[in-house]
């Protein structure tokens, strides 16, 4: 019972992040917030993120995956109710805008500070319920949980967000409540603590071989969070869409996007049976023909196009990486290196949106194109990329099925 459950909680998860970051960039605006301002306080978060994600993946070590998971998953469920409050406060005259962003700040870092061990605590646990044939597979659940729950948020941007945004945060915040009671109930311990096992999550971690993943994490991650945090605004000032609208279209954006990755995890994945290796080289290569693609769209068609096209992209890139990183690292670092990967997916959050917004400045498609360059670098990596035994496999040498 505890991969569909922690599956559960990952796409609450997922589905609180993303409705954030789909209908955030458009509602600033509404509120009287800059661009700059929107991109701030999401970057400024998902530093907070970074900074104690290493020390949650010491926990998640010493005391066991289940009470990080807790606490985390908890925080996702209590941010969209407080954010709501807020805003309706806003609306009702009784918190200035500025006000307004000093709270939603606050509100937003300490959200950060608790949950930044849910991504290792759920990558030490697909580790621990896979064996190292199956890793790619299982660190595919991860992807298919993040895809599913974008998909959600961006179908309630879509349906709701646009014209409702209280209303769409406050189901956001009872979805995620529910799961985080599921979670209580049945999540099971994969790895009890070892409080006092000193010494033995301390060993030198085997940098060499995990460079390379943590590099892919930091530019892959810097792609998503920068386009997330412009699709709207293209969508608005190219062609002429009300705020509404734009969260509305980019969130059916987004919808497509996640429902290649989730497709393509779920399915394609397993259906290859390539090794993390060769995921790693095809998925990148793909997301780079997709940006290419968008960057040069000259319609909302093409773009939609494109962002489908990233979206198969990631589903093959984010779990031959996540793959590789997890054999590279050794049975007893899964959670430290999970972690260490987590601050480095903020990093790449917090480089995302802040710069995304001060490209668009610039013109409109300045983003599109940076990202394209990103994923070029992704790809160079890719391709020198070795599997852990220092030999690149055959693209057939590992099978990729889930957890059970």
């Amino acid at each position: 019972m505890t991969t569909p459950v922690l599956f559960l909680g990952l796409v609450a998860n997922a589905l609180a992040h993303a409705s954030l970051l789909i209908m955030l960039p458009a509602l600033g605006r509404e509120i009287g917030w800059s661009d700059l301002q929107t991109g701030a306080l999401l970057s400024l978060s998902a530093f907070a993120l970074m900074l104690v994600a290493p020390l949650w993946g010491r926990v998640c070590e010493r005391r066991g995956r289940r009470p990080v998971l807790l606490v985390g998953l908890l925080a996702a469920a209590l941010f969209p109710l407080g954010f709501a409050l807020l805003v309706d406060l806003w609306r009702g005259g009784a918190v200035s805008a500025l006000g307004l962003f000093g709270a939603v700040l606050a509100l937003r870092l300490a959200q950060a500070l608790m949950s930044g061990g849910v991504m290792p605590a759920a990558q030490a646990v697909l580790a621990d319920l896979t064996s190292a044939e199956r890793r790619a597979g299982g660190m595919g659940l991860m992807g298919a949980a993040f895809g599913l729950g974008t998909i959600l948020g961006g179908a309630l941007a879509w349906r709701i967000g646009g014209r409702d945004a209280v209303s769409a945060f406050l189901l956001v915040g009872a979805v995620a409540g529910v799961a985080w009671l599921l979670l209580a109930w049945r999540l099971a311990e994969t790895a009890p603590g070892r409080p006092n096992a000193r010494g033995q999550d301390v060993a030198p971690l085997p940098w060499r071989r995990l460079w390379p993943h943590l590099l892919v994490t930091l530019l892959g991650l810097s792609v998503y969070s920068l386009l997330q945090q412009v699709t709207a605004l293209r969508l608005q000032d190219l062609h002429g869409l009300t705020a509404g609208e734009s969260i509305a279209r980019a969130g059916l954006l987004m919808m497509s996007t996640m429902a290649a990755m989730v497709l393509v995890q779920g399915l394609l994945v397993r259906r290859l049976q390539w090794s993390p290796t060769w995921l790693l080289r095809g998925g990148a290569l793909l997301a780079l023909g997709a940006l290419t693609l968008t960057a040069l769209a000259p319609d909302p068609r093409w773009l939609a196009l494109g962002m489908a096209l990233l979206g198969a992209g990631f589903g093959l890139l984010l779990p031959g990486n996540l793959a590789g990183l997890s054999l590279g690292a050794g049975p007893l670092a899964q959670a430290r290196v999970a972690g260490i990967n987590v601050m480095v997916q903020g990093l790449g959050m917090t480089l995302g949106p802040v710069s995304g917004a001060a490209l668009h400045q610039l013109d409109p498609l300045a983003p599109y194109w940076t990202s394209a360059v990103l994923m070029t670098l992704v790809s160079l990596v890719a391709l020198r990329v070795r599997a852990p035994g220092g030999v690149a496999m055959a693209p057939h040498a590992v099978v990729g099925e889930g957890a059970r």
